[in-house]
């Protein structure tokens, strides 16, 4: 039993596979993204109206649109790495969420196959 330290070498960013989430069906992935980006949109409004919270609703469309988009994901973790404390809590809730959607909904054509079943506890 070796107490040295961990010999393995990382692979260069370039080399190493990219984020890979569970496939949404594209119903939902379309929802979220119109979803996402409405949030978005209101959180620009809410900027400059004191109505409206500017800042989570930018937070909440930023999470979902990174839900439906690999690229936008990637986007906001190399924009977030300032804040590592707010992007752990972003991305809990962004894999929280995902898990859900994926969960929560079927294929449209209803195959029992395409679901991911889980056992009852």
């Amino acid at each position: 039993m070796s107490l040295g330290p961990d010999t393995r070498t990382r692979l260069p960013r370039h080399q190493r596979r990219r984020f890979q989430a569970l496939p949404l069906p594209l119903w939902v992935r379309f929802t979220v993204l119109g979803l996402g980006w409405f949030l978005v949109v209101i959180g620009v409004v809410g900027l400059f109206l004191p109505i409206l919270q500017g800042g989570l609703s930018l937070a909440l469309g930023f999470a979902l649109l990174s839900l439906a988009s690999q690229s936008f994901h990637l986007w906001l973790r190399r924009v977030m790495g300032r804040w590592p404390g707010l992007w752990k809590r972003m991305e809990r809730l962004r894999r929280r969420t995902h898990g859900w959607l994926h969960r929560n909904t079927a294929a449209p054509d209803g195959k029992p196959g395409d679901r991911d079943e889980r056992p009852p506890v």
